[in-house]
């Protein structure tokens, strides 16, 4: 099992390496963009006052996310998302690298998840497309020297996904 990350050294900003033609390092050298902790509903609260100065924090339901309508519907409605999204996944991975747009610029986005054993548990299938959207997500973003974070409330089940302490 991997030694769990540190909350702080998760949150942390992006840090360019260089020029243009190192952008691809950037996440690489930023680690994981996402994590799993397992904690009571309290302490994963409390992650709002643990994350950075600036920082735009989300606490999203699992169990309304149990299929791709109900994630689209919670992921617009905590990030507030445009009335014309399409609610499909081009339109959703859009609406993602425009942030800053819909809930102002932010040196990072958190996105938490509470519950996560029940995130798209009536399609399972769907659960590697969404860590990839994640993932893809964050390196665009970390691109721009912003992070973008997701927590899994609980055991990090699916792959690539880093045990988090606090600390």
């Amino acid at each position: 099992m991997n030694k769990p990350v540190p909350l702080s050294q998760f949150l942390a900003r992006p840090v360019a390496l260089g020029a243009a033609p190192m952008v691809a390092a950037v996440s690489k050298a930023s680690g994981p963009a996402l994590g799993a902790l397992s904690v009571d509903a309290a302490e994963l609260s409390s992650l709002r006052s643990r994350a950075p100065s600036g920082y735009q924090v989300r606490e999203l339901r699992s169990a309304k996310m149990r299929g791709l309508t109900g994630l689209f519907d919670e992921f617009a409605a905590a990030f507030q998302f445009p009335y014309y999204f399409g609610a499909n996944k081009d339109a959703f991975d859009e609406c993602l690298r425009d942030l800053d747009d819909f809930i102002g610029k932010a040196p990072g986005y958190i996105v938490v998840l509470r519950t996560s054993d029940e995130l798209l548990a009536d399609a399972p299938r769907e659960r590697e497309w969404f860590t990839t959207a994640m993932r893809d997500c964050a390196d665009y973003w970390a691109r721009r020297e912003v992070a973008f974070r997701v927590i899994f409330q609980g055991k990090p089940a699916p792959p690539r996904i880093a045990p988090l302490s606090l600390d």
